[in-house]
């Protein structure tokens, strides 16, 4: 019996086994096509994911992979239909995670990447050609029945203390739970084409465009280095057949100069774009994740993100249960937390979804002076993708304002060595103090901890043993207005505190994780989970 099972291997579900290989879990993942599907998806990913990537030592051979959006003309705008800018929206900075605010790939060369790495791991086995059929959970294991998919006759059984359902939009493991997604009634289809420009050299500026023509809304965006993608709206009355025809994708590929003769359309198909999510993420041993938690329209890059976060916040706490024995009710606080953060940023995606997708005259002129009018007002025209606070119900301290958000990371000095925090010093479990007297403070318990989970721990004091070479950390905690700050492994704030009680917040982490023997009572309220 397998720690955990892992139901699809697209990006979500190899993260997922990454995840959980780099902490001892033994997986079994099962993909239900033959082969891994060669061609493009996803095409971006943002700061925070980068870090997560990071973590995994994969930076050598993921950052030639990567193109980041940072440099000249690297902008997001908006464009009526005579390509005058609407809106612009900032995506050409670093994002607090230490890397590219979004960075662009593509798809099947980061996959094949973390396929090689699980493909070296004696804790994990792949499994293709099998369709998961049904499952029964018992007390403390789920048993799982598949079916070899091109002989739905021969089955196989599979047994594991866990199940991760990342088999997609169209889940079979969610179906078998019984669960029906909620729907905003956002559905628009749109002609997503990929194309290999011949000249390598020719520049995209803006680099994102949402070209918001009524005749056919547009969208172009790079999809990796030397890569382009375009999407165009299905239109009333257009078949998804006319569409879909290469005739027709070249034709609408004309206008930006793109045609057979310098540039290779390597992939054309229809996808319907929309706004859902799972209400219930977790029954007794199985969760859910990715696409079979969630889909957006992709408006806000945004969609591999969210699936990402899924898998990185489950594996820590599978990590904590499988590998340290702590309580079962980490898992309750999984979907909730979870969910409410995906669907602020799934509202976003769609608001933004129904602007762009607009095609009455009337409606698209309110909207092109509207939008023409925010330009002058730098908050409206400035935003990156939103970075919201996890759900209420979430393992974080819910009366602390500053938790349940994401944390920083910089350059720093670090007893000798330098570079980006998580390589230098510690990725896990983070307590970050400003004041070279917070050592000090803490009791015999919280040092424990401290062993017990491998906390990275910094000092950024005067005398601590921590420099902040780039000045993050000084501008954070003199924005949160607090000496310390516990974050968790992914990267999410735990809470703050000052010096004088930095004992108090540890055992707050320490009573949620589970079973961890306490030198006296922390209050059950003092955290959301």
């Amino acid at each position: 019996m397998k720690d955990v099972v892992i139901i699809g291997a697209g990006p979500v579900g190899l993260f997922a086994a990454l995840l959980l290989d780099q902490q001892g879990i033994t997986v079994d993942l099962y993909e239900r096509w033959p082969t891994f599907y060669p061609l493009p998806r996803a095409c971006g990913v943002d700061h925070e994911i980068i870090r997560q990537l990071q973590g995994l030592g994969l930076m050598d051979e993921l950052e030639p992979l990567l193109e980041p959006v940072m440099g000249p003309g690297k902008n997001y705008e908006f464009q009526d239909a005579n390509y005058e800018t609407l809106l612009k929206i900032d995506w050409n900075r670093p994002g607090a995670s230490g890397w590219a605010q979004m960075n662009m790939f593509y798809q099947p060369e980061v996959e094949a990447m973390m396929l090689r790495r699980l493909q070296a791991s004696p804790n994990v086995t792949i499994h293709h050609g099998r369709e998961l059929v049904s499952f029964e959970q018992g007390d403390d294991n789920v048993s799982l029945t598949f079916a070899e998919t091109e002989k739905p006759e021969n089955r196989f059984a599979a047994k594991a203390r866990y199940v991760i359902g990342a088999d997609g939009a169209r889940s079979t493991v969610r179906d078998v739970m019984g669960i029906t997604p909620i729907d905003l009634g956002f559905a628009y289809d749109w002609l997503v084409v990929d194309v290999v420009p011949h000249d390598k050299e020719r520049v995209w500026s803006p680099y994102v465009i949402q070209h918001l023509d009524p005749r056919r809304p547009t969208t172009l965006v790079g999809s990796g280095p030397n890569r382009r993608r375009w999407e165009f709206m299905r239109l009333p009355g257009e078949s998804i057949e006319e569409l879909n025809s290469i005739d027709t994708t070249w034709k609408l590929l004309a206008p930006w100069d793109i045609n057979r003769e310098n540039a290779t359309v390597e992939r054309h198909t229809v996808y319907t774009f929309r706004g859902t999510w799972a209400d219930q993420w977790k029954q007794g041993r199985v969760m859910l994740a990715g696409d079979a938690a969630h889909t957006m329209p992709p408006f806000l890059g945004q969609g591999l993100c969210a699936g990402m976060r899924d898998a990185f916040s489950l594996s820590w706490r599978l990590g904590l249960i499988l590998g340290k024995g702590a309580s079962e009710q980490l898992l309750e606080t999984y979907g909730p937390e979870r969910r409410e953060h995906v669907c602020e940023i799934i509202r976003q995606a769609v608001e933004i979804g129904r602007m762009i997708c607009m095609l009455d005259p009337a409606q698209v002129g309110a909207r092109d002076r509207q939008m023409k009018a925010a330009m002058n007002d730098p908050s409206l025209g400035t935003k990156p993708p939103p970075e919201p606070r996890l759900g209420f119900a979430g393992m974080y301290l819910i009366t602390d304002d500053h938790a349940g958000f994401l944390s920083v990371q910089g350059n720093v000095r670090h007893k000798g060595r330098e570079g980006l925090f998580d390589d230098v010093a510690g990725k896990g479990w983070q307590l970050l103090m400003r004041s070279a007297d917070n050592a000090m403070a803490m009791d015999q318990a919280s040092l424990q901890f401290v062993e017990d989970f491998a906390v990275a721990v910094a000092d950024f004091g005067p005398d601590g043993d921590t420099r902040d070479l780039d000045g993050v950390y000084s501008a954070w905690f003199d924005r949160l207005g607090v000496e310390v700050v516990l974050v968790r492994p992914d990267f999410y704030v735990f809470g703050t505190s000052s010096v004088k009680d930095v004992n108090a917040l540890v055992q707050a982490a320490q009573c949620a994780i589970g079973p961890i023997a306490l030198h006296h009572e922390v209050p059950r309220m003092a955290f959301a989970g």
